[in-house]
């Protein structure tokens, strides 16, 4: 029974939690759940028990939501935390610092939830570390590129203020671009349907939210890289991968949907490496140093350093922030396919896998180089009679 997943639900009214405890009784097999009338008894049941979840009401008397999010993050970072709320001040809560993981509207139907618990509960599994767990937990944003925020800052303030050329400054930001979709694809903002590019969201959010998330992030960002490695470098990168793939996916006729993953989860595809390298960068220069000296594979040091890959740690994190589930599964195995449990693998993720591997910089470092043809996946799809044209496209792409 101890692997079940235990739960705590939080809100201030009796009624509701009743409800919330019939909607997960079928859960009872893989759930543990506990029910808090409101944050002060949520903090006493934490204290003496391990959660894996909390979801938590934001208005509520005494403590609210807000409060109760940034102390379960202080001292339960290992925490993923859903806001399971109505109404509220939406830019309060940005300038809070946006301390939930994933967001849900009240009503909620019972599948939605089940479902978003149960996506982010697996993509944790894909780390042992505990100690990695609970820094991507804890993290809520990316290290950004300085000129983002002041070419943003003045297309708003400009007379003629286009949203689209404020999604295309966004776009060449990975981390600022990550940020912005999770926003974008809580219900909290009544879209319904998935928003999958910068400029969509920016047209979505409006002008108000894209400043106050700029304002956090510019006065709270705490991440920063050493001098010898280019964020710039390693964003446009990110663009290129995302580009490529989601062309390979347009020439392979895919539908628009998965082309537009495509382009995320190449923009996305090395997210994790960011965190490596702001947090853990004595052992990402070991990494870089042992995968050189021993020509060894970057995912299989970091795997012995680190207790996963950047690949890994970047899927979770955009499975925490609640992208699509396929994106998360495309960045976590982008470097090998093979890997990948689901037999109904997204094209995305092959679109990936082949960009990443005809696209590489000596320049950026380990984690953004070792990207080879996995030639077993695509013999088995059927694909490698493509792989001269894939190259065609890269080379009028970028190499004319």
């Amino acid at each position: 029974m101890s692997d079940r997943v235990s739960i705590l639900f939080v809100d201030d009214q009796q009624e509701v939690l009743d409800g919330l405890r019939r909607m997960t009784r079928s859960m009872q097999s893989e759930w543990l759940t506990g029910f808090a009338l409101g944050g002060e008894k949520a903090l006493e049941m934490m204290a003496v028990r391990d959660y894996d979840v909390l979801v938590t009401d934001m208005r509520m008397p005494g403590m609210d939501g807000a409060e109760l999010l940034r102390r379960t993050v202080e001292a339960h970072p290992h925490m993923i935390r859903v806001v399971l709320s109505g109404q509220y001040d939406v830019d309060s809560f940005v300038k809070s610092g946006w301390p939930a993981h994933q967001f849900l509207s009240k009503p909620c139907e019972a599948d939605v939830l089940k479902r978003t618990v149960k996506h982010a509960i697996n993509m944790r599994g894909l780390l042992d570390n505990k100690v990695i767990r609970a820094l991507v937990t804890r993290a809520s944003f990316l290290p950004s590129l300085p000129r983002v925020y002041l070419e943003v800052e003045q297309e708003l303030k400009s007379d003629n203020a286009s949203m689209k050329k404020v999604g295309d400054i966004i776009a060449a930001d990975i981390g600022i671009t990550a940020k912005i979709l999770q926003m974008a694809n809580s219900p909290i903002f009544g879209c319904t349907r998935k928003i999958k590019s910068p400029s969509q969201a920016v047209v979505m959010l409006g002008a108000d939210v894209i400043k106050s998330l700029l304002l956090y992030l510019q006065t709270c960002s705490s991440l920063s890289l050493p001098e010898d490695i280019s964020l710039e470098r390693i964003s446009c990168h990110g663009v290129r991968i995302g580009t490529l793939a989601k062309a390979i996916a347009e020439m392979e006729g895919q539908k628009k949907s998965v082309c537009d993953e495509a382009f995320l989860a190449g923009l996305l595809q090395n997210i994790g490496s960011l965190i490596i390298i702001s947090s853990f960068l004595e052992q990402y220069r070991q990494i870089e140093k042992e995968s050189r000296e021993q020509n060894a594979s970057v995912t299989e040091v970091e795997r012995r350093i680190l207790g996963a890959s950047h690949a890994e740690i970047g899927a979770y994190l955009i499975s925490l922030w609640g992208l699509s589930p396929t994106v998360a599964e495309s960045v976590a195995y982008h470097d090998n396919p093979s890997e990948c449990p689901d037999d109904r693998i997204s094209f995305g993720l092959t679109a990936v896998h082949v960009a990443n591997a005809l696209d590489k910089d000596v320049g950026l470092g380990a984690a953004f180089v070792e990207n080879e043809f996995d030639f077993d996946y695509l013999g088995k799809l059927g694909l490698l009679d493509r792989l001269p044209h894939w190259q065609e496209k890269y080379q009028s792409l970028f190499r004319s």
